[in-house]
């Protein structure tokens, strides 16, 4: 380390760093170049300030959507009232009773669903097995 930092003195020591007439020149042009810093004066207000004319601007076009949205409105024609029924259903049952009665057996279910579950739980079960393979080859 200790080379290292003498060889950067060195090197440092060997950098021209002299003040020539030229540089010395350009540097007092620039210096006089140079004007005084003035503060600013302050800009007056205007009466309107710029967030109340922004939010008549937005109140001004929300009206102005609002507007076009209600003009542009279909017009809904009047649709005509149904008739109403003459019968009611009570009629209509007197007339069915005197049909021959249907025959009603309560169906049987109960063997496809359960071979559905088989199905789905050997479905679930493969899936399984792959997941925990795929996590094993990861690894």
């Amino acid at each position: 380390m200790d080379k290292f930092e003498d060889r950067l003195k060195h090197d440092a020591e060997q950098i021209d760093t002299g003040d020539t007439t030229a540089l010395r020149a350009r540097i007092d042009a620039s210096i006089r170049a140079t004007n005084r810093i003035r503060p600013v004066p302050e800009a007056r207000d205007s009466g309107i300030s710029l967030w109340w004319a922004s939010s008549i601007t937005g109140l001004a076009t929300a009206l102005i959507v609002i507007v076009l949205i209600n003009l542009n409105q279909p017009e809904v024609p009047d649709i005509p009232a149904e008739p109403v029924a003459s019968e009611t259903v009570p009629d209509y049952i007197e007339e069915i009773q005197g049909l021959a009665s249907p025959e009603i057996r309560t169906a049987d279910f109960t063997s496809p669903l359960e071979d559905e579950l088989v199905k789905l739980q050997a479905d679930i079960e493969r899936a399984e097995k792959t997941v925990k393979e795929k996590i094993a080859l990861s690894f």
